[in-house]
């Protein structure tokens, strides 16, 4: 069994809301243009007004561009876990949340090394469970690479 426990560093912190930022941001383009897009086609086949259509073409746009600015990048309470993993779950405990949550190992998709600790991703970057490397309190590192033998990937630096 592999434990992690304690509390994730302020950098790991920031640095994954980063990435929960990035990744956010990039979907939001992704559905905003296809928005947009089929907004265009339907105005023009319905035969609306161009105005109407670049109003709220910007609108979305606009949207979009404040979560440049307005991004969170902490949260109001510190990230403090305990992770246990095996070779068929991985259960998280925190005081943030009244029950465990239980993830089964068959359904990660990947484990992203980010050098300083692991993401491991079930769905997208939000739903992730952050193991930093240095919190680990039963197991070794070696241990828990073997575990997803064919799912790490290493980030490049």
């Amino acid at each position: 069994m592999i434990v992690f426990s304690g509390v994730v560093s302020d950098e790991i912190q920031r640095k994954t809301m980063k990435r929960r930022n990035k990744y956010f941001f990039c979907l939001s383009c992704i559905v905003v243009s296809a928005v947009i897009v089929l907004d265009g086609i339907l105005f023009f086949i319905l035969g609306g007004d161009m105005i109407e259509w670049l109003i709220f073409s910007a609108a979305l746009i606009a949207a979009v561009l404040l979560q440049l600015f307005f991004a969170r990048m902490e949260l109001p309470f510190r990230w403090e876990y305990n992770i246990k993993i095996d070779s068929e779950k991985i259960v998280v405990e925190s005081p943030i949340w009244p029950n465990p949550l239980q993830k089964p190992m068959k359904k990660i998709k990947k484990v992203l090394d980010a050098g300083d600790c692991y993401y491991i991703i079930y769905a997208d970057i939000n739903n992730c469970i952050v193991c930093q490397k240095n919190l680990i309190q039963e197991g070794t590192i070696e241990e828990f690479e073997t575990l997803f033998p064919e799912k790490i990937v290493r980030q490049k630096a």
